[in-house]
């Protein structure tokens, strides 16, 4: 690690105490997870964001923590009751699913991170995420025919009188 300089920050009582937390969780020091979230959240040389994966040392701790529960639950109700007794909770993202710390609501990762791909998981369960609105990725998954579900794209609102005609295939 490259030479340190030291930082005081002030800090509202509730940031802190929920770094502390999450930080206990995680079995860190505070100044660990200050430093990994910091690190985390400041783009890399360049400016350039990284590929949007977490970090593997954070997402170490929570995998194996967390590992079980997602391996032994037997259907969407169960596994968010055993990640909820953890301090977690899955929410939809996008196409998939993403972990969240349940305290504060933040985002963790996203689920194929830490062996719960959404693809793999409605396989599993027979049935998408309660509420997911990407309803073609259970037709794709389980079988049928994805264009059926997938919803079409709304026609653009023409400003012009003679728009130009285009068949859709």
């Amino acid at each position: 690690m490259s030479a340190s300089r030291r930082l005081i920050v002030d800090l509202p009582e509730t940031l802190f105490a929920a770094l502390a937390e999450a930080a206990a969780q995680n079995g860190r020091s505070l100044h660990e997870e200050v430093r990994l979230r910091l690190r985390r959240s400041i783009p890399q040389e360049g400016g350039a964001r990284s590929s949007g994966r977490t970090d593997e040392q954070l997402l170490a701790p929570i995998r194996a923590r967390i590992a079980g529960d997602i391996g032994q639950a037997t259907g969407w109700d169960d596994l968010q009751s055993r990640l909820r007794a953890k301090g977690f909770i899955f929410r939809e993202r996008g196409g998939g699913l993403a972990l969240h710390r349940l305290s504060d609501g933040e985002r963790i990762c996203k689920g194929s991170e830490i062996g719960a791909a959404y693809a793999d998981l409605i396989r599993r369960f027979r049935a998408p995420f309660p509420g997911h609105s990407h309803h073609y990725m259970v037709a794709r998954v389980l079988g049928g025919d994805p264009a059926a579900t997938r919803p079409r794209p709304s026609p653009p609102d023409w400003d012009d009188d003679d728009p130009v005609l285009i068949e859709p295939w």
